[in-house]
């Protein structure tokens, strides 16, 4: 294990460094929330979905206006063949009492941090 400041680099010669720096946040983010969270247990969740092939009928997401992102979460998560997995996920998301703690966890977090998670189209 390496100890001490890595040395300065090019970040430009990195391929994918900006996907690296999103897999980071995201460690650190999870990292700060709180331990018996309901965030943490929602995570937990759905690290346990497998989705071995994302769904051949459900195309990517393009417009991210809440409404939109709704329809398609709303047509992706009553598509024929949800997993036990999923199902509980779409559970745990319609308990708004967890729904709002996890809003609020979450917050706090990016507060800390001072990053948000936001979703971002990709081509």
């Amino acid at each position: 294990m390496r100890s001490g400041p890595k040395p300065l680099s090019d970040l430009t010669k990195h391929k994918g460094i900006e996907t690296v720096r999103q897999i980071q946040s995201l460690m650190v983010l999870c990292s700060v929330l709180p331990p018996d969270g309901k965030m943490r247990e929602m995570l937990k969740l759905a690290l346990d979905v497998r989705n071995d092939e994302f769904p051949a009928d459900i195309e990517p997401i393009r417009d991210l206006h809440p409404q939109a992102t709704k329809t398609w979460l709303e047509f992706f998560w009553t598509r024929v063949g949800i997993s036990a997995e999923e199902r509980e996920l779409i559970d745990w998301q319609n308990d708004k009492p967890a729904m709002d703690t996890a809003v609020k966890e979450l917050q706090n977090a990016e507060r800390r941090l001072g990053i948000r998670l936001a979703p971002q189209t990709v081509e």
